[in-house]
């Protein structure tokens, strides 16, 4: 169902990494949305940068090229903990952009999830990849499931945000990623999980875990006051 959608939206995601003397890995997700290198991310993805790291990018995993390859620097030029929303911007590497959609998903739809969720990074013999570490095991995920419902501001974790759930919940390193319809349209952006527990006879609780996605109003209105700010 999702096949056409996928070609299109594979090649505009990236994983946002946190690179050190000691360690990398991979924070979360990200996606271009025009063609002057300006992305989204979820604003916790930024926030959870360990100390003394910085934010690195090495193109569309694992569809780049990485010989001879070094981290770009990623730039965070506005962010929004209480939306969870950040805006950045890279000078090369610039993927193709995904287009907003001009309305909300409707209760029932298909939609898909999307992201970054298996950060399989390793110590690389080839020296091919940067500061020789292979990341080409860093793989994309995709999880096609329906929008559930609505839901309004200060009710889920008191979040100050419109949301919506999704049937299928999201892996960590999917935060920040797109969630698109069939027509590879962006209609909103991975948050989070609600996760509730459903007590049973046997005594054995029953977990149910749905996804959490920011509202697409919410991402207009937060690009909206960026350009406000910008003119």
């Amino acid at each position: 169902m999702f096949s056409k959608a996928i070609k299109e939206v594979k090649h505009s995601i990236f994983p946002l990494f946190n690179t050190s003397a000691k360690n990398t890995g991979v924070l979360g997700t990200g996606f271009f949305i025009d063609e002057e290198g300006h992305f989204l991310t979820a604003a916790h993805v930024i926030n959870a940068l360990p100390k003394g790291s910085k934010l690195g990018y090495l193109g569309n995993i694992p569809h780049s090229k990485f010989i001879g390859k070094k981290f770009i620097p990623i730039e965070i030029l506005a962010k929004d903990d209480d939306k969870d929303l950040a805006y950045g911007k890279l000078k090369e590497d610039i993927l193709p952009p995904l287009m907003l959609s001009d309305r909300n998903p409707d209760i029932g739809e298909s939609i898909s999830l999307c992201g970054y969720p298996l950060p399989m990074i390793v110590k690389s013999k080839s020296g091919e990849t940067n500061n020789s570490l292979d990341v080409t095991a860093v793989r994309q995920y995709w999880q096609p499931t329906i929008m559930m419902d609505s839901v309004r501001k200060d009710f889920l974790y008191k979040k100050k945000f419109h949301s919506f759930l999704t049937q299928h919940a999201a892996l960590p390193g999917m935060s920040g990623g797109p969630i698109f319809n069939l027509q590879s349209e962006v209609v909103g952006v991975i948050s989070a999980n609600w996760t509730r527990r459903i007590p049973r006879p046997n005594g054995v609780n029953l977990n149910v875990e749905n996804g959490i996605g920011i509202d697409l109003t919410e991402v207009n209105a937060f690009l909206e006051n960026i350009l406000k700010l910008r003119s």
